[in-house]
């Protein structure tokens, strides 16, 4: 660069460089896909405490609960925002990559700033405590006489997808029922015997079954955790440990590297906090944190598993 031009580049370089280093200065705003009480709420309302205080300069981070087409309506308003840091978002993959195949408008999953992860929970199926079915031996023979009923989400819900593709690994016929506004009502739904299972995350189903209201047949982990209970690799099927609710953390596209970097570490450094650990210890949650590349491997790696079983999904 010759000297003229240097030094018509020094103000908009050196305000750059004191903006970096003043960051943060405002509030950031938190997005949460779903509206309050959720799983993705709770990790946020966990983590966002812990998270303000490994932050360089005193701000708040405001959990803001965006719900709406199944975490379209949230993706979108991050993609939108300002890159300056102020705006962050969890993200449940894959089901929001899910809605970008199915053409949800207003964002790319590729170009957002991925900072890391803030927990991975994996998938299990159970059935009502007073159900006659015991063992997915016993699902198969009555998936022969019937299509078996699963309680679930609608279409854009990432367990309605885990739904559909482990019904098509396990070899079962399955008809959705959907409907049910979260995780907890269709699980509750298929222990009053709205449905004759369900799939969805393990931690609910673990909680579920020690009040003695449903039974656990099957975990889709890749080493079971539950005793007594076959994993993906008992049942035959390793590609079901791919099954995962993935909670991603991003900011919108463009966002400085310097500010990329402070936020990945803030909340990298909250997940490590102690009264985080406690909170995930307490409500059985697996925060399994990730770098920002690493975040931006699982979001490739889940997109490509959710297009080599989109077949088995319907078109909407």
């Amino acid at each position: 660069m010759r000297r003229r031009d240097l030094l018509a580049a020094a103000p908009a370089l050196l305000l750059a460089r004191t903006a970096t280093a003043a960051f943060p200065d405002r509030d950031i705003a938190f997005v949460i896909p779903d509206g309050p009480g959720g799983g993705f709420d709770s990790y946020v309302r966990a983590i966002a405490p812990a998270m303000e205080a490994a932050l360089p300069h005193k701000v708040n981070v405001v959990p803001t609960n965006v719900p709406g087409a199944g975490g379209a309506r949230a993706a979108s308003e991050i993609f939108r925002a300002r890159p300056d840091g102020t705006m962050i978002g969890i993200f449940n993959v894959p089901g929001i990559t899910v809605q970008q195949m199915r053409g949800a408008g207003g964002f790319d999953l590729d170009k957002f700033t991925w900072l890391g992860r803030a927990g991975e929970d994996h998938y299990a199926l159970a059935v009502g405590m007073n159900s006659p079915l015991q063992s997915v031996a016993d699902l198969k023979a009555l998936s022969q006489t019937r299509p078996l009923k699963f309680t679930s989400t609608g279409p854009a819900g990432t367990a309605y997808t885990a739904t559909q593709i482990a019904a098509h690994l396990l070899g079962l016929r399955a008809q959705l029922i959907t409907g049910y506004k979260g995780s907890s009502d269709y699980v509750v739904a298929a222990i009053r015997g709205d449905g004759d299972a369900v799939i969805t995350a393990l931690p609910l189903l673990r909680r579920m079954a020690a009040g003695k209201t449903l039974r656990i047949l099957a975990t889709f982990e890749a080493q079971g955790t539950v005793p007594g209970v076959p994993d993906a690799q008992a049942l035959g099927q390793p590609e079901l440990a791919q099954l995962a609710v993935e909670r991603l953390v991003a900011a919108p596209p463009g966002l400085p590297e310097d500010i990329k970097a402070t936020l990945a570490r803030a909340l990298s450094e909250g997940m490590k906090a102690p009264q985080v650990a406690a909170w995930a210890k307490t409500a059985d949650a697996d925060l399994s944190p990730a770098t920002p590349e690493q975040a931006a491997q699982v979001l490739r790696d889940q997109a490509a598993f959710v297009r080599k079983w989109q077949s088995v999904l319907p078109a909407n």
